[in-house]
């Protein structure tokens, strides 16, 4: 399980906003809560089905009168928030589709189709981490579906509320406990 934590400093107006609370749970509970909305929204704004599936795991785990845990705990969470190698576990190489007939499928779609796929090497593929491009034969033609790679390098797409936007969050929360405390809301 992946676990994000809002660990942020409080500056001293949020400190002393905390302090006039005569009960600190509802203040944790309800920025706990905006900070996994922020985070859910943040994942909601990629399209597709997995990053629906990132924000659908976000969830306010644990909360307390001084802390609030929010995680998520879908595989890829970290490693689309800070990127990183991707390496294959159970197989010698990754899949990468360069068709559009591969896209979205995996290598075993096809055999299973009855079309027989097979690795061609090639002496011109200079990248270390390409091991060589798995495709089918037809009329006498090559027709490439997959590059294999033993690793791949992914670039960042960060999702997670910043730490401004988190206390950004707490101090709204905050003023508006403090206005209900006084009996103005």
């Amino acid at each position: 399980m992946i676990q994000f934590r809002a660990d942020v400093t409080i500056d001293n107006e949020l400190q002393s906003k905390a302090a006039r609370l005569c009960d600190t749970l509802p203040l944790m509970k309800s920025w706990g809560q905006g900070v996994a909305r922020m985070a859910k929204q943040n994942a909601r704004q990629h399209p597709g089905r997995f990053w629906r599936e990132i924000a659908d795991s976000v969830k306010l785990f644990a909360v307390d009168e001084y802390t609030q845990i929010v995680e998520t705990d879908h595989v890829a969470a970290a490693q689309k928030q800070f990127g990183g190698d991707i390496r294959p576990k159970n197989k010698r190489a990754l899949t990468i589709p360069v068709a559009d007939e591969a896209k979205g499928k995996k290598a075993s779609d096809f055999e299973l189709g009855g079309r027989p796929l097979f690795v061609m090497r090639s002496a011109r593929v200079k990248d270390q981490d390409t091991v060589g491009v798995l495709g089918y034969s037809a009329g006498g033609e090559f027709h490439p579906l997959f590059v294999l790679r033993t690793k791949v390098h992914q670039e960042p797409e960060p999702w997670w509320p910043t730490e401004a936007e988190v206390i950004g969050i707490a101090n709204r929360k905050a003023d508006y406990w403090l206005r209900k405390q006084l009996g103005s809301v």
